[in-house]
């Protein structure tokens, strides 16, 4: 099976999970370092990894490595074990400490929430490890994955996994789940107080009721989704110098997704163009490519 993405210091893969496990899986990905040579070892660069609305399954099975805020308002972490993504509403950077190997699973937040039995709002834009939610089920899964020698074998242990837990993929909450529904249908463009009111529910209720659910509120939610479909579509080159502009259609204007770049990617949008980031981007624009990519004429 080959890579989906291949780099100096990587090899790595984005595969679909069984059908019968869509939407709740979005996709399994696996990073390994790139096969030895006698060529000087390559240079781990930082990674920039976008949040994307979904929860994440993380299992670390070899070297540790970095995870720092973007805005450097926390100290980097060693990450050493493998943990749980809730929600998260910010960029990360992440860098390399070894040769690494990572298996993650992008989970929607529900699944995940079913899942460990525990509200996403409980650790919401940080992480909680397996040893720390002392799910059985999962440290015997990360046993497993850890012990497989292939790529399909990993692929398979996860689709088996979750092919066995498909109660988990039941929403609960209605009215989250509509929500949700209607934030994706509009990419984001979504008034939501408006929203809210319109249903005849206490609006900060309601908000800790979709953090339950999701690890973030409502509105952050919706920002993270319009802003990945614009980012999708600018990096298409539908927008930018003298393009069609289509990155902006759920934008009041040109300075308010300005504002967004810069909250999530730390630049301006000239600096990604011009490509003089000091930090790679490459899995994170591999993720949404596979996301959107797909039907693209739908988006």
């Amino acid at each position: 099976m080959h890579p989906t993405l291949v780099r100096d210091d990587l090899r790595y893969w984005r595969l679909e999970p069984d059908p019968r496990l869509r939407p709740g899986v979005l996709c399994y990905c696996i990073s390994l370092p790139a096969p030895k040579s006698s060529a000087k070892p390559p240079i781990c660069e930082a990674e920039l990894l976008l949040p994307d609305g979904y929860s994440e399954l993380v299992f670390s099975l070899s070297a540790e490595f970095e995870r720092w805020t973007m805005d450097a308002s926390a100290p980097r972490v060693s990450m050493r074990s493998s943990y749980i993504i809730g929600g998260r509403s910010h960029s990360v950077l992440t860098r390399a400490l070894g040769d690494l190997t990572i298996v993650t699973v992008k989970l929607a937040p529900h699944v995940c929430r079913r899942l460990i039995a525990t509200p996403l709002s409980d650790f919401r834009d940080s992480t909680v490890t397996l040893v720390d939610l002392n799910q059985r089920s999962l440290l015997d899964l990360e046993d497993a994955l850890a012990n497989a020698r292939s790529i399909s074998k990993i692929a398979g242990l996860l689709n088996r996994f979750f092919l066995e837990r498909l109660s988990a993929f039941e929403p609960a909450d209605a009215q989250v789940t509509e929500l949700q529904h209607r934030i994706h249908a509009e990419h984001g463009a979504i008034p939501i107080v408006r929203w809210v009111r319109a249903q005849n529910i206490d609006r900060r209720h309601f908000e800790r009721r979709f953090c339950a659910w999701t690890g973030m509120t409502p509105k952050r939610y919706a920002r993270i989704l319009r802003f990945k479909r614009a980012y999708y579509r600018m990096m298409r080159g539908e927008g930018a110098r003298g393009a069609s502009g289509l990155h902006l259609e759920n934008y009041y204007d040109q300075s308010h997704f300005h504002r967004d770049f810069k909250y999530f990617m730390g630049v301006a949008p000239s600096v990604k163009l011009n490509r003089t980031m000091q930090q790679g981007t490459d899995i994170s624009e591999h993720l949404i490519e596979g996301e959107f990519g797909r039907r693209a004429e739908q988006y």
